[in-house]
């Protein structure tokens, strides 16, 4: 069964890697990452649609987390935690295969947080995302 969750985590880990290791070779880190069928269960039309969303708007998808926790600097804030935003952002602003409920992207936002990070951060996940959609017409 195809599961968006697990697609999501795979999305971020894969971001994640995409900006520490170089050069980032996405077939060797999909071998290291996937052992037997799990890897038939990733919504492969999700993850390459919003890579390459990503990648195409990443400057843009920045600028909007800067308007969005104006009180940090950029360099501050974990870049696990930009990438979360980045992919829910992503999936508000750029998705437009089939509707994601806000509701449905800013929840997956905060169990990302949940999973790979803590409470703390899963505030600042939540207050930045309902800042865009609030703000979201003057962005």
């Amino acid at each position: 069964m195809i599961s968006r969750r697990q697609t999501r985590e795979y999305l971020l880990q894969t971001l994640y890697a995409r900006v520490n290791l170089s050069p980032f070779d996405r077939d060797i880190f999909y071998g290291a990452y996937f052992l037997g069928e799990h890897s038939l269960s990733l919504d492969m039309v999700y993850l390459e649609e919003m890579e390459q969303r990503i990648i195409e708007n990443e400057w843009i998808l920045i600028g909007i987390i800067a308007l969005l926790a104006p009180r940090f600097d950029l360099e501050t804030i974990p870049v696990l935690h930009t990438l979360i935003l980045i992919i829910s952002l992503t999936e508000m602003i750029y998705w437009s295969w089939e509707t994601i409920p806000t509701s449905v992207s800013v929840n997956e936002a905060i169990e990302l947080t949940k999973k790979f990070s803590d409470d703390q951060w899963k505030w600042f996940i939540n207050g930045a995302l309902s800042t865009f959609l609030k703000e979201k017409e003057s962005i």
